[in-house]
């Protein structure tokens, strides 16, 4: 099972999420569940990075993900917001397979 965290500050902005394990929908290279998990965390990485302009530290190993925001702006707001819009679908549909705690 995939489980995500979004982290919040006191202001309730995201300033990171964690995201562990694995979906086990089906086997490696054809797993769509993970796959998309994945391709959301990774893309909102990346926009952290580039439109948001800020160093992100970031971890990743087999089946982890783990970014920190720093500086929790209005377009890291936006960014983080549109990856749980996305990955609640997600969860509608494979919830057997992925826990989002937002």
């Amino acid at each position: 099972m995939i489980t995500i965290t979004m982290h919040r500050d006191k202001k309730h902005r995201y300033t990171g999420f964690t995201i562990s394990g694995h979906a086990d929908y089906d086997e490696a290279g054809s797993d769509i569940v993970c796959a998309a998990v994945s391709a959301l965390s990774q893309t909102a990485l990346l926009g952290l990075m580039q439109y948001a302009s800020q160093d992100v530290p970031y971890e990743v190993n087999d089946g982890f993900l783990s970014v920190q925001v720093p500086k929790p702006c209005e377009t890291s707001q936006i960014i983080l917001g549109t990856m749980v819009a996305g990955l609640e679908q997600i969860v509608r549909q494979y919830g057997e397979y992925v826990v989002l705690d937002s």
